[in-house]
């Protein structure tokens, strides 16, 4: 199964190859020829909405944001959500430490809502066959083997674990964070943070790599008398279980945020799922200006990313890759902006603006990064996570 049916969430346009990918890809991957096919259209915007006490989600159509419907169910008031296969899966995080099956078609019904433990913190499903998933946790060192087919009963919900102990640092705990399924290899970022020393990066973060058929560790580096992971050249790597992101020559690129006291120690990172090594910094903190918290890569000179400042001030920027530099910042507000997604059928940014006064969606052109939303799309709680669906007759399984 590859990272196509797992797709944490779209950030594409359907374009030419030479787009780079954010959210999935389809088929495995082959080499530097590697082109994923388009993904289906969105048709619809599933949004989790919180205020930290209360979580709910809302939705819109794609071509008619004004049509936005909220308060449509409550989930945990920390959440974000994937799609999958024509349903909406919902991670309720810390406090709420359940996976929870939506369904679109039946007016966004609860099909069922397993928990994975209390006090586990679950960050990120990814799918490997329709009757097995693995769940990432955040506070512990066994990652969860899950069978999302089980039904209300939630009998035989939790198939097994898999121990990532051999790769967490002093404190125990590897920070299990997101994950996705290359050539029959699972990738799970750890960001192995200092529990003692009030979470800050430990001596590096890694990639723990799983192979799916067996569910073992693989060592990367049989050299050493340890099982290794993929050491990343920044630490940190912060996606907040909103899945790893792909470019158009297979390669994973995450963002790796370091410590937030230091502007200049993570960025945009390009790891090759292939030879399980890190090929650097596509583009680093100092050359985006602040710490990174989110990007989507639009094409091979254009990018967006969210950066933040000593005084955990947000700025939405517009980057060239290409040149290594920031071309623009098009916001710039003392509260918080989240989620950054590429809409796959409009190649349109949207972003989730929690600003107190105005929280809502904002959507802007990638071409030039005017914003086309007169006011933020009000959502009902402040957005959190956006999701696209595909048409209810769509191809699934390509969209989350």
């Amino acid at each position: 199964m590859n990272a196509a049916a797992r797709c944490a969430r779209m950030r594409a346009p359907a374009a030419t190859a030479l787009l780079l990918l954010a959210g999935c890809i389809g088929g495995g991957v082959e080499g530097p020829d590697f082109a994923p096919p388009p993904p289906p259209e969105a048709a619809s915007v599933f949004v989790v909405t919180t205020d930290f006490q209360t979580g709910s989600y809302a939705t819109f159509p794609v071509a008619d944001p004004g049509e936005v419907l909220t308060d449509l169910g409550r989930i945990h008031s920390d959440a974000v959500a994937l799609h999958h296969d024509g349903l909406v899966y919902v991670i309720n995080r810390l406090g709420g430490d359940s996976i929870q099956a939506l369904d679109p078609q039946a007016g966004y019904a609860t099909l069922w809502e397993c928990s994975v433990g209390n006090g586990t913190n679950p960050h990120d499903l990814i799918f490997a066959a329709p009757d097995k998933a693995y769940v990432t946790l955040y506070e512990e060192r066994e990652l969860l083997i899950v069978d999302p087919t089980v039904g209300p009963s939630c009998d035989g919900f939790v198939r097994g674990s898999i121990d990532l102990g051999p790769l967490t640092d002093l404190d125990g705990v590897p920070e299990m964070d997101t994950g996705a399924i290359v050539d029959g290899r699972l990738f799970v970022t750890l960001q192995r943070l200092d529990r003692f020393a009030f979470f800050q990066p430990g001596d590096f973060s890694t990639i723990a790599v799983i192979d799916v058929a067996s569910d073992r560790l693989i060592d990367v580096d049989p050299s050493t008398d340890a099982v290794d992971g993929i050491v990343l050249q920044g630490r940190n790597p912060f996606t907040g279980g909103q899945g790893l992101n792909f470019d158009a020559g297979g390669n994973i690129v995450l963002n790796t945020v370091g410590s937030f006291a230091d502007l200049t120690d993570g960025g945009i990172e390009r790891v090759d799922p292939r030879t399980m090594r890190s090929l650097g910094f596509l583009m680093s903190e100092g050359e985006l200006g602040g710490n990174l918290t989110d990007f989507v890569l639009v094409d091979g000179t254009t990018g967006y990313a969210v950066v933040t400042d000593l005084r955990f001030r947000n700025y939405l920027v517009r980057f060239d890759p290409s040149a290594r530099r920031v071309v623009e910042t098009l916001i710039e507000s003392d509260e918080y902006l989240v989620d950054l997604e590429l809409e796959p059928t409009r190649g349109e940014l949207y972003l989730t603006d929690r600003t107190l006064k105005k929280p809502g969606i904002r959507i802007f052109r990638t071409s030039d990064g005017v914003e086309l939303t007169p006011q933020p799309i009000d959502t009902g709680l402040p957005p959190f996570d956006v999701v696209f669906l595909p048409d209810p007759g769509a191809p699934t399984g390509g969209l989350q």
